[in-house]
């Protein structure tokens, strides 16, 4: 609140302050504004006048003020005030020292509220003050609320000029009792051209059920707040063919509104879109076909080893992709990656990573005289951080490579930001084989590690990639790496294809009907000894 105190006495001010701002009743912060003659005071309000969009409002919300002053006295200055339509809803207390009444209906006239006498009480005083500022609140929010009815007037009144949605509202006998502009605009028919919505439409709406729908969607008359919409095909005034998208909704009192928008533009445009999609849904099919075409067996063995997978893209074509493969007749390789984002660009980097692994053989294997010898896994790392730099393919991935002595189960393996493969023991134990390095498409920013270790007959190794741990259930539960290794601690001596199937399994029970957000890979290989 901000109190403007009005009076030549420098002592009367301070005693009206002092009992302002002590007195209990009067609720809310005050800011106690003063002036001691009439010219003063207008300068204040004018001080403390604000633009508030397109209207003036003065921050003082109460004027307390001497009806004898030199100068510009009091009745003057209340005239004054009261004659500015930024400041005539400001109420005026005059403060006199006597009962003449010919002063006090002079001050009414002029625009006063109410009066105190100097020698009053402080109760009265207060009591006058707060009733003055309840007024004064309520004044605003009046002004407040019609200012706000203006404006949604004028903007209505102004959408319904220039939109070219068409409006039309019916009463419960069907009669049209309004047609925006919008609905020449559409269909080319003046606004009163239909009387009723079974004649509109039979005209515009000639080969649709619209009317019918309407008596089937509104039986016994329009309920208040019922709301539904379609799309209808009609013919305008020149019998060309449109669409329009009908929404319907009722109002108290039955009567029911219809707003028309011309969607023909839309819906040729919509259904071009079906055809394309389902074209490109087709070529998303083949590319998934080949995908998983590339991929190996699901289940394979030999005399040696023997493996199982489980693949499960979060779209059509994923980004994730492995393989096991021989190099030469004493080693079988194996590995798993996962490129950055989803859909067609990461499956396409996944398909290229693919390639040159399946072809670029020179790269895995160095075909000497007399002999194979198998390139060190972290030196295939190495050389797909430059064949596939992140500044060239916008994405970048990550990669476990393993290669595995089938003579002698010596397994040797680098890690460039995958998950960490795991080994399974028959008696259930598992170890992660740690030593994950940077990410692929750095171009050498950090050199790639190696580790090697001995696997023993009926010991499994798992390539997983991070969909399958951070899987979510409806409940937005993550599937977990302890969730995994609970599942395939009691199938450590079974074979690998049926641990991956019981993986597979605890997936559909955990997840229910929910769809992952990252592809889901699991590889799974048992050695089996060199002369299984």
């Amino acid at each position: 609140m901000r109190i403007l105190i009005v009076d030549d006495s420098e002592a009367y001010r301070f005693f009206l302050r002092d009992m302002l701002e002590r007195f209990a009743p009067l609720p809310g912060a005050r800011t106690i504004l003063e002036a001691g003659d009439g010219e003063t005071a207008l300068a204040i309000l004018a001080q403390e006048l604000a633009w508030t969009g397109q209207f003036s409002r003065c921050g003082v919300d109460l004027v307390i003020m001497d009806l004898i002053m030199p100068g510009m006295g009091g009745i003057k200055t209340l005239a004054r005030i009261k004659a500015d339509p930024a400041f005539r809803d400001i109420p005026v207390i005059m403060i006199t020292v006597s009962d003449d009444e010919e002063c006090l209906e002079r001050a009414f006239a002029a625009g006063a509220l109410d009066y105190v006498k100097k020698q009053g009480r402080m109760a009265e005083m207060a009591a006058r003050v707060e009733a003055a500022l309840r007024l004064k609140r309520e004044t605003d929010e009046r002004k407040a609320r019609e200012r706000e009815l203006r404006a949604e007037k004028e903007f209505t009144a102004a959408i319904l000029e220039h939109s070219g949605d068409g409006i039309a509202v019916a009463a419960p006998s069907g009669e049209f009792v309004f047609c925006s502009p919008g609905m020449e605009r559409i269909f080319g028919y003046s606004a009163g051209a239909f009387a009723t919505l079974d004649e509109f439409a039979r005209v515009v709406f000639p080969e649709t059920t619209l009317a019918q729908d309407v008596r089937d969607n509104f039986p016994g008359g329009v309920l208040a707040g019922h709301v539904w919409h379609a799309i209808y095909p009609c013919l305008d005034k020149n019998r060309l063919h449109r669409f329009c998208q009908i929404h319907f909704s009722s109002m108290p009192g039955g009567n029911l509104v219809l707003n028309i928008q011309d969607v023909t533009f839309l819906e040729k445009q919509k259904r071009e879109l079906l055809k394309k999609q389902s074209r490109h849904q087709q070529d998303l099919d083949a590319a998934a076909e080949i995908q998983q075409s590339l991929l190996p067996r699901r289940v394979s063995a030999n005399r040696t080893f023997r493996f199982a997978w489980e693949f499960r893209p979060c779209e059509t074509i994923g980004g994730d992709i492995f393989n096991v493969f021989p190099l030469g007749p004493d080693h079988v390789g194996l590995y798993m990656l996962d490129v950055s984002g989803h859909g067609v660009a990461s499956s396409l980097v996944a398909l290229s990573v693919y390639n040159f692994m399946h072809y670029q053989r020179s790269t895995l294997i160095d075909r000497m005289a007399g002999g194979i010898a198998v390139a060190p896994p972290k030196d295939v790392l190495t050389r797909l951080d430059w064949e596939f730099p992140y500044i060239k393919f916008s994405r970048f991935f990550t990669i476990a490579y393993l290669v595995l002595n089938v003579r002698t189960g010596l397994l040797t393996y680098a890690n460039a930001g995958h998950p960490s493969p795991v080994l399974l023991f028959p008696d259930g134990r598992l170890e992660t084989l740690d030593d994950r390095g940077t990410i692929i498409g750095l171009e050498g920013f950090a050199p790639f590690e190696e580790t090697t270790r001995t696997l023993a007959p009926g010991e499994k190794v798992f390539l997983y990639s991070d969909g399958l741990v951070d899987f979510q259930n409806e409940a937005g539960d993550y599937f977990g790496e302890g969730r995994f290794f609970d599942i395939v601690r009691p199938a450590a001596d079974r074979p690998v294809t049926e641990t991956v199937a019981a993986v597979g399994r605890g997936l559909d029970i955990f997840g229910g009907d929910a769809r992952p957000r990252d592809d889901i890979s699991l590889l799974g290989l048992e050695y089996l000894g060199p002369d299984a």
